[in-house]
């Protein structure tokens, strides 16, 4: 400590020095936290939160059945609607069928005793094109493919094969087994027409000037000849044992 230079005849003042603060007496700072009520505080905001997402939770359920009931009820309303189209869709044809069966009825009852094939056949042709009518007004045509036209994969189908007398034939319509049918809006073919196809295999046997050589008529091959040995004839009785 620095001291200052004393006066003859003055008494030396000397300062007090300031308390010590007593270790065990209270002190004037901010007490310390309580761990207790922190963890309180900390459990009922966490439980408000809780709370929050409860209620968010609820909402968004209600909203969810909110939508499975619309999304119901617009599913019956489109299925209403879908049978409504189908029936104005299906009224025309229907109306042509009940016209149909009136007509096949009253033909069935006026024919005359001397109804032979030729009639009938005429007569059954004209239900048909009746009918062709009908599929017209529906938006479908009928496909007849034709004779020795060329095979369509794209329309037609091969059901089988018949012998071509010609190579030019070959993978051509040689009969028709069923018609097809067409749809003029979409522009695709319905059922394909099922016809048979003609097949050209050419003749294995040697040609000559004069045609085919026939087998029978040329000399014998050069080589052991095979006898065909004849079979013997089945007879009922049994044969005996030696």
């Amino acid at each position: 400590m620095h001291e200052e230079p004393r006066v003859p005849g003055e008494e030396a003042v000397v300062e007090p020095c300031p308390p010590e603060p007593a270790a065990d007496g209270p002190s004037d700072g901010p007490a310390p936290p309580d761990p207790l009520a922190e963890l309180g505080r900390e459990l009922a905001e966490l439980g408000r939160e809780l709370a929050g997402l409860r209620a968010e939770i609820g909402r968004a359920h209600d909203r969810a059945a909110a939508r499975e009931q619309i999304i119901d009820r617009l599913h019956e309303e489109n299925q209403r609607l879908r049978a409504g189209e189908r029936r104005l869709l299906l009224r025309p044809l229907l109306t042509d069928l009940q016209r149909l069966r009136h007509d096949i009825l009253r033909t069935a009852d006026g024919l005359p005793a001397t109804f032979d094939a030729e009639a009938a056949r005429g007569l059954l042709r004209s239900y048909a094109a009746s009918l062709e009518l009908s599929l017209e007004r529906g938006g479908v045509n009928v496909m007849v493919p034709a004779l020795g036209a060329a095979f369509d994969p794209s329309t037609q189908r091969a059901t089988g094969t018949v012998p071509a007398t010609d190579p030019e034939q070959e993978a051509t319509v040689a009969e028709v087994v069923l018609d097809g049918y067409h749809d003029v809006e979409t522009g695709r073919t319905v059922v394909p027409a099922a016809v048979r196809i003609h097949r050209w295999v050419p003749d294995p046997r040697p040609v000559t000037e004069d045609g085919p050589e026939d087998p029978a008529e040329v000399g014998p091959v050069d080589g052991p000849t095979t006898t065909a040995v004849p079979e013997p004839a089945a007879t009922s009785q049994p044969t005996p044992i030696p």
